[in-house]
């Protein structure tokens, strides 16, 4: 009895194909997948913060301007993802306000790392002027003399910005949101999908990137 091994020889050597540029890739596309992780990471982050922080607003409202504690177009810190092959990292920094509050004349610049990191403030009046700020029993005071406000915020806004980052990153993030964006890669599905008559190098490499798109974001 003969056997012609012709067409089972082509689909084996289609399969192997197939299955080679899938692996590939997966490997050349590792950078494709962290940069969309780190893109949904970062809106992530935001939305928690403001959530947080409406939740929150004594604690959090130094990373706001005045009396827009919470509010997306208000944020006083940014958050920007560096993304490679084989890593993802964060860096947050502050950015200087321009808004002025309610009982100054002049905008705080350094409002949010100044309150977050709890430092001492001395204002000093200008040449022959006078300091005019509303005092804790509610009634203007005038001075020619500075003032040192030694804990500018008040006293839950110290460090608070660097507890909510924390906790996204060691509890919401690893415990919630990553596991139920990267959950689909435990089953790649893409992969026996393109398993057909048409497999070849590319079309595995196709596959391979569909594998590595992650649906969906952030609510």
């Amino acid at each position: 009895m003969r056997y012609n091994t012709v067409e089972y020889n082509r689909v084996v050597g289609n399969a192997l194909k197939y299955s080679e540029g899938f692996l590939n890739g997966v490997e050349q596309n590792q950078a494709w997948f962290n940069l969309q992780l780190g893109q949904i990471i970062t809106q992530a982050f935001y939305k928690y913060v403001d959530s947080a922080a409406r939740l929150d607003p004594d604690s959090l409202h130094h990373v706001y301007e005045w009396d827009k504690v919470g509010s997306d177009t208000a944020r006083l810190f940014k958050i920007q993802a560096f993304t490679g092959r084989q890593s993802i990292r964060f860096v947050t920094e502050f950015t200087q306000s321009t808004s002025i509050s309610p009982t100054s004349t002049e905008p705080f610049v350094e409002k949010a790392s100044v309150m977050e990191a709890g430092s001492t403030v001395t204002i000093r009046p200008k040449d022959g002027g006078v300091l005019a700020f509303e005092g804790d029993d509610g009634e203007m005071v005038f001075t020619p003399n500075e003032v040192t406000v030694e804990n500018p915020g008040g006293s839950q806004v110290k460090g608070s910005f660097a507890d909510v980052a924390r906790d996204f990153f060691i509890n919401y993030l690893d415990r919630g949101l990553l596991r139920e964006l990267i959950k689909d890669l435990e089953t790649p599905v893409e992969f026996t999908q393109g398993w057909n008559k048409g497999m070849s190098y590319s079309s595995g490499i196709r596959s391979a990137q569909r594998y590595l798109t992650i649906d969906g974001g952030v609510g």
